[in-house]
C-alpha cells in the first residue's frame, strides 16, 4: 500500500500508520487502541496530508474541457461506425448478394465460435451422462451381490483366475464373478458394462484376493471396495512392468472413477486411486489382512 509514497521517505513506523489510516478512510477516531506516541504520529501524518488539500488549484480550462468532450464524441462516432452494418455495402449480383469480405470473415468466426462452444457443452454433458450411467450399472451389480449373499449364507460369487497366479506367488486367486449374478438372475447383463469403456462391453475391475484373504473379508472392520472402473495398469503388471500405481482409470478421464463399496454405496472419486496406504490397482504385498486389488 505504501509503495506509492516511497518518495516521501517515510519511516517504517510512519508507513505502517499510513496504511492503518488508509484502512479507516483517514478517520483518526476510527483507529482503536492507539498509544499516545501512535496518536501523535497519526496526527502528524494527517497534518502533512492536509497541506495537499490546502494547495491552491486553478479552475479547469474551459477550452481543455471542450476539447476533451469533442474527442470523446469523435471516438463514440467512430466506434458506432465500426459496429454499423450498412446495407449500401451489400450489392446484388446474379448469384445473390455480395457482402464485404471482412464482414464475411467476422461472421464466419462468430459462427465457428458458437459451434465450438455448443460442441464443448454437448461433450461435457455427454461425459457426465456416461459416468452417471456407469454408476447406475455398478449399483445394479451391487444390488445383485447383496441379494446373492442373502441367498448363499453371506458368500460372494467368486471364481479362480489362473491368469493372475504370477502375482500371487503361483497360486490362483479368487475374483468376484459378476457373471454368476447374470446367469442366476440377480442382475441384468448390461449392468456389467461401463459405457465409458469405448463400447467394448465390460469395463469394470473386481476385487481379487487369495482364498485366505476372502475368509478375512468376512470379519473386516472397514469399508471395502468391491469393484471400480477398469484397472489401467493391470496389463503392464502382468507383463512384468512397474507402472505408476496412481495412474487414473481412463474410462471417464478427468471426471474421476466410480467405485462400489461393500455397504452398497457407489461414489465418484477424483482423488488418486489409493485408500489409506493401500493402492487399489496394485497388490501391495505388505502382508495386510485385507489388500484391495481390483482386476478384470
Amino acid at each position: 500500500m505504501t509503495d506509492g509514497f516511497d518518495h516521501l521517505k517515510l519511516s517504517e513506523a510512519d508507513a505502517a500508520m499510513l496504511d492503518r489510516l488508509v484502512d479507516v478512510g483517514f478517520e483518526l477516531d476510527q483507529l482503536e487502541y492507539l498509544s499516545s506516541e501512535e496518536k501523535q504520529r497519526a496526527t502528524a501524518i494527517l497534518e502533512q496530508l492536509g497541506l495537499l488539500q490546502a494547495y491552491p488549484v486553478e479552475d479547469a480550462s474551459g477550452t481543455l474541457i471542450d476539447a476533451t468532450l469533442a474527442r470523446i464524441d469523435q471516438y463514440e462516432q467512430q466506434r458506432a461506425a465500426r459496429l454499423h452494418i450498412s446495407t449500401s455495402e451489400i450489392t446484388a449480383t446474379s448469384r445473390g448478394f455480395s457482402f464485404p469480405k471482412l464482414d464475411l470473415i467476422a461472421t464466419a468466426a462468430a459462427i465457428l465460435l458458437c459451434v465450438a462452444l455448443v460442441s464443448m457443452f454437448a461433450k461435457t454433458n455427454r461425459d457426465h451422462s456416461i459416468q452417471s450411467n456407469c454408476a447406475t450399472n455398478m449399483a445394479g451389480v451391487g444390488a445383485g451381490l447383496f441379494t446373492y449373499a442373502e441367498d448363499h449364507n453371506n458368500e460372494m460369487p467368486t471364481s479362480s483366475i489362473d491368469s493372475l497366479s504370477s502375482l500371487f506367488g503361483g497360486v490362483s486367486p479368487e475374483r468376484t464373478d459378476a457373471n454368476v449374478l447374470v446367469v442366476e438372475g440377480y442382475c441384468d447383463h448390461h449392468h456389467l458394462n461401463c459405457p465409458g469403456h469405448g463400447g467394448q462391453g465390460g469395463g469394470f475391475s473386481y476385487q481379487t484376493q487369495s482364498a485366505q484373504s476372502w475368509e478375512n473379508l468376512k470379519n473386516r472392520g472397514r469399508v471395502f471396495v468391491i469393484m471400480a472402473d477398469r484397472n489401467p495398469i493391470l496389463d503392464d503388471l502382468l507383463a512384468g512392468g512397474t507402472p505408476d500405481p496412481l495412474t487414473p482409470s481412463a474410462s471417464h478421464g478427468a471426471l474421476g472413477h466410480n467405485r462400489l463399496l461393500d455397504d452398497g454405496s457407489t461414489y465418484t472419486s477424483v482423488a488418486p486411486p489409493i485408500i489409506g496406504n493401500d493402492f487399489i490397482w496394485l497388490l501391495d504385498g505388505k502382508n495386510r489382512r485385507i489388500d484391495i486389488f481390483l482386476t478384470h
